[in-house]
């Protein structure tokens, strides 16, 4: 199981989340390379196209952090940074109550295949002009190997 099919699995159990996340929590795969969009994620958005809180998780490639290494049995421990990107219509209020969920739910899990996932920090307020929506994310590190 991927990193991002194992948090977000561990996300959509959460009934908490779930009813904050009135949009739906998406991946790549569901929504495609671009992310949320009135295309490719319908039910993220109201009748009037107003995007509803939602959530997309996604990684970043993996890297050697250089921890362990092993050279005989070609084996390397690496960082990926899972993403959690939060969205609303206006203002920041579900953005931060699933933010906290999410921190709750992920910081100090271990996933399949991985070490401790950790949070390593929130991007902080922002806004997406493309979907006319308030947003921020949240990143946890991600320590695995490659063999």
């Amino acid at each position: 199981m991927s990193v991002v099919s194992a948090a977000k699995t561990i996300l959509e159990a959460d009934a908490t989340l779930v009813a904050a996340a009135t949009g739906g929590i998406y991946d790549l795969g569901e929504t495609g390379p671009n992310g949320i969009s009135r295309t490719t994620t319908p039910d993220a958005f109201d009748a009037n196209e107003i995007i509803k809180p939602c959530i997309l998780v996604k990684t970043r490639g993996a890297t050697p952090d250089g921890a362990l290494v092993d050279e005989a049995e070609q084996y390397v421990s690496v960082r990926q940074v899972l993403e959690v990107w939060l969205y609303e219509a206006r203002g920041y209020s579900n953005i931060d109550t699933m933010k906290d969920r999410v921190y709750a739910l992920l910081h100090t899990v271990q996933l399949s295949d991985t070490f401790m996932v950790l949070w390593a920090g929130d991007l902080g307020q922002q806004r997406d002009t493309d979907l006319d929506a308030s947003l921020d994310r949240s990143e946890f590190a991600v320590h695995t190997f490659k063999s």
